[in-house]
Order: C-alpha cells, then structure tokens, then sequence
C-alpha cells in the first residue's frame, strides 16, 4: 500500500498531470477554485465597504465567455463574477453559492443556468463536477442527495490521483515528445491567469471565431444532441440541488434570474423533438413557480437576438452582449421596473 500510495504521489505533480492529461478541463476547474477561494478571503460587501452592486453567474460553458473589459465599461454600477465552469449542474452551482452564502457575502443578484442535460443522471457529472470540485465537508454534509455511489466515486478520485490522471505511459511520452508542449504548457498557464484576473471570466480558445457552414452547424449539433442525451435518466438528485439553491435564495431574499440559454436553430429544432425536453420543462417550470420564480427562456424572449455561433451547442462570443442585455433587462422588468 505504501508503493502504491508513493506511485500514485508522482501523478499529483502538475507537469506530470499535464503530461497525463493535456486538455484544459482541470486547468478551468483548478482555476475556478482558486478564484471562488480568492472570493471567500476578500468577501466583497463584508471586508470593505461594498461601491457596487455584486451579480454572481453560476452556468456551463455557455455562459462562461463573457468580455470582462465589456462588462467593466458597459455596467459599471456592477461588480460581476463569474463562476461558471464547462459541464456544470445545479450541484455545482449551490456548491459556489452555500460557500458564498455562508462566508456572508450577499449578492445583490444572482444570475443561473438551468438546461435538461444538467438534470441527466447519466450525463458526464462524475468525471467533470464531481472529480474537479467540492470539498468532503460539502459532500459529506450532502451525503443524502449525493448518495453513498458518488461518495464513494468522490473520495476514491481524491484519495488516487491515478483515478483522475489515467498512467497511459504511451500517452503521456507522445505528448512529452510532442513539439507544441510548451505551446500548450503557455495555454494553460494564460487561461488560469486569465480567470482569476478577469473575475471568472474564461479566457475562449477560439475567441471571436463564428461558424458560418450552416452544414457543420448542423453536425455538430447532431453531436452535441448526440452526446449531451444519450442514455437519458432523470436525475432526483440534480432535481434536488436544484430546490435546495431555490430554498436558500428564498431565504436569503436574493433576486435571480433563472436563464435557459440558446443554443443555434439547428440544435433547438433538433431538442423540440425530444419528448424528454418537453417532460423536463414541464416539471422544471412547476418547481420554479412553485418557488415563486420563473425561468428565462432566451427561445421565447423578443429582446434577445442574435444569429452567430462557435458551433451547434453554443453561441459565438459576439452573442454575449446581447445575452446580457436580456438578462438585465428581465432583472429590471422583475425587480426594478420604475426604472425602465
């Protein structure tokens, strides 16, 4: 057990985790967690005297992108934080907001994802949220949503490093041999860099590239759909982070706008299709009223538009000012209407 434990210790060094695993997932999560614990320690609105209002974004990577310069200069009564992270779900997001909540940072606005792949039980969740974020006192004090499976799932990935960085040794010697290492070593570096310097705003490795084959928006919309709903199970725990976010937020009496984003007409003619979309929105909606809130939804809202996209499942970076924009605007329409 001691070999197997001192083995395992070499795969918790960075260079080797890169070398194990080169795409940017851990980057985003490992930078998402430092910048929600950089948060914690200067709690704005707590620690200092708070100058502007505070929004929080909690969503995947469809709301991740925004232009913080943007933000800066085009909202400048508001201080915006964005924790979003790819692949996220509603146990994501009250993982960020109970820390926030309980380190007595209120937020004057809260601002939500919510989508029927974030409710699949059989969605990527164990290898994205799951095995990149939380902390065992969270998990433990949820222990009755997460279930002792993904209990179970959680400590073995942080009790061995290998469950998370696979000992391909192959793998891991092609791309130590692999001639744009140190470009990649540099892009991971940029992109934590970025977050925490931009208030969790990402760093877009594609920045304002915009499809224009309206065929491979079409596949890769077949993908996506492909990918995000395949072997599609409601998940009763997703469903309940869900109502405990909504709970908390009624207690603390923070306003929220709840936001179904949109995706490109390809991909949104393909999920009207889908009975199971129909099933979750009918159900989604109810417990959202039932809170007394209401979802967003950007398919149905005249004040959004906006026709570029990065691929079938996302818009392209130009779409964000307008996504803002509608977001503020319902804001306002709920919660300050005198001063529209």
């Amino acid at each position: 057990m001691i070999f197997l434990f001192l083995v395992d210790s070499i795969f918790r060094i960075p260079y080797i985790q890169t070398l194990a695993k080169i795409d940017l997932t851990a980057v985003n999560y490992k930078a998402k967690s430092d910048f929600l614990e950089k948060l914690l320690k200067e709690k704005p609105g707590v620690n200092s005297p708070k100058t502007k209002k505070i929004m929080l974004i909690l969503g995947s990577s469809r709301l991740l992108y925004f232009d913080y310069d943007e933000l800066v200069s085009f909202y400048p009564d508001w201080e915006i934080y964005n924790l979003s992270s790819a692949v996220t779900t509603p146990a994501y997001y009250d993982f960020q907001l109970t820390k926030i909540l309980d380190a007595g940072i209120k937020p004057d606005l809260v601002i939500m994802e919510t989508d029927p792949n974030q409710f699949n039980q059989n969605s990527v969740f164990k290898s994205s949220n799951l095995t990149y974020s939380f902390d065992l006192g969270y998990v433990l004090s949820n222990l009755s949503l997460f279930g002792k499976d993904h209990v179970s799932f959680y400590l073995g990935r942080k009790l061995f490093a290998v469950g998370t960085y696979k000992p391909y040794i192959d793998q891991m010697w092609k791309n130590y041999k692999n001639p744009y290492l140190d470009n990649v070593l540099g892009m991971h570096q940029s992109t934590y860099d970025y977050i925490i310097s931009h208030n969790g705003n990402g760093l877009s490795p594609i920045d304002n590239y915009m499809e224009k084959d309206s065929n491979a928006l079409l596949l890769t919309s077949h993908r996506t759909l492909d990918w995000l709903f395949a072997s599609y199970q409601r998940s009763n725990m997703q469903f309940g982070f869900y109502e405990k976010i909504l709970n908390r937020l009624q207690e603390e009496k923070i306003k929220v706008v709840i936001v179904w984003p949109l995706s490109s007409p390809d991909f949104e003619s393909l999920m009207e299709k889908e009975s199971l979309v129909k099933t979750w929105e009918t159900e989604i909606d109810s417990i959202t009223k039932d809170h007394n809130y209401s979802i967003l939804k950007l398919k149905h809202d005249p004040s959004y538009n906006c026709n570029a996209y990065a691929d079938g499942g996302h818009v392209a970076k130009d779409c964000y000012r307008s996504l803002m924009r509608s977001i503020l605007l319902e804001y306002f329409r709920r919660y300050e209407p005198n001063r529209l």
